[in-house]
């Protein structure tokens, strides 16, 4: 199973502290975590690690950091013949404030730049092919390139530009909504802990991208998705959460590998709530990737055995990923989808 990751590449330097750093005060910090980051390029690393044939597309900058980033990629089996070096400029950071106490996180993205991939023509046939948003040109050419492979995009809050990530989600197979960049793409405001919020929400993503099977993450109240015309909510894995950082990426790069092994929907969106849950419970993005195995196992201690049919070497629906036009139009569509429900998930950890 081949899959190219397209997308942003940055360096990470997560920092946990016991509380969020008050003005004018001095701290002493005793450990830190660093690495690879980036949502496409956590999504080539996990694929890599869960031994998919992953190449990772992306673009780093002339220095020790680009350097370090591309070693990383490799030693975790990631093919890296699409990576590009600007020799003009300096690889993205990131630095990333996870507070034990709140579990929350704040991060500072150091970018006094912005810069892409220039070549964008990929010689081997994906069966899958994910992008963050932020490469739009080059995924505007894989998803052109290769309409048999399973397209999925990563549509979340951050350095992709908002306008491109909407027109490319028009023409994704699958697109997996952060919450935040489901409301602004919709321009609505939703409790995710309310049932009629989720459903007139839902609704609105189909109305505005009525040919993807459309994914919404919600965090800690879990998925939101559609199955035979009823929206169903996935609820998450029970943990014990430290840092969320990657957790996203981890669910993205999971969806990925379920699809291209063969799953069928649920079966995929219960496989990555597992992982993107585990992920969870550790510090970092790279980090607190999961084994395969733990989420195997996971999964079979709640569903049973995890069987797949035969995996695809296309895309799965008979619909075909068209050439992308210069200029997009709105087409909507309604839904007629009468409640949400509880779906059934949440293994104990």
């Amino acid at each position: 199973m081949v899959t190219l990751s397209i997308g942003k590449s940055t360096y990470d330097i997560t920092i946990p502290v016991d509380e969020y750093p008050i003005e004018n005060q001095k701290y002493i910090l005793k450990e830190k975590l660093e690495g690879s980051g980036g949502s496409s390029s956590n999504v080539a690393f996990l694929l890599g690690k869960w031994n998919m044939d992953s190449y990772y597309a992306g673009v780093v900058g002339y220095d020790d950091l680009g350097t370090n980033i591309k070693k990383e990629l490799e030693t975790n089996k990631v093919h890296t013949n699409f990576m590009e070096i600007n020799y003009e400029k300096k690889t993205t950071m990131s630095m990333i404030l996870a507070n034990k106490a709140t579990t929350s996180r704040t991060q500072f993205m150091i970018e006094p730049e912005t810069f892409h991939l220039k070549k964008t023509d990929f010689d081997v046939v994906p069966n899958v092919i994910y992008s963050d948003g932020y490469e739009y040109s080059a995924t505007n050419a894989a998803f052109s390139k290769f309409q048999n492979a399973i397209s999925v995009l990563g549509a979340g809050v951050g350095s992709a530009d908002e306008k491109e990530l909407i027109a490319l989600a028009k023409y994704a197979r699958y697109v997996i909504f952060s919450l935040e960049f489901a409301c602004r793409a919709t321009k609505m405001k939703v409790d995710p802990t309310n049932p009629t919020h989720l459903l007139n929400l839902y609704q609105e993503v189909k109305s505005k991208f009525p040919n993807s099977v459309n994914i919404i993450t919600l965090h800690s109240a879990g998925v939101l998705y559609e199955i035979n015309n009823e929206v169903k909510v996935m609820p998450p894995m029970q943990v014990t959460e430290v840092d969320r950082t990657g957790a996203g990426d981890t669910f993205d790069g999971a969806m990925v590998y379920a699809l291209g092994s063969g799953y069928d929907l649920e079966k995929c969106i219960r496989f990555s709530s597992i992982a993107g849950a585990l992920s969870t419970t550790k510090y970092g993005a790279k980090n607190s990737i999961p084994l395969l195995s733990d989420v195997i196992q996971k999964y079979e201690e709640k569903f049973g055995p995890l069987s797949a049919p035969q995996i695809p070497t296309q895309n799965p629906t008979s619909a075909q990923v068209p050439q992308m036009p210069e200029s997009q139009s709105s087409t909507t569509t309604s839904v007629q989808t009468p409640s949400v429900e509880q779906s059934e998930v949440n293994p104990q950890a």
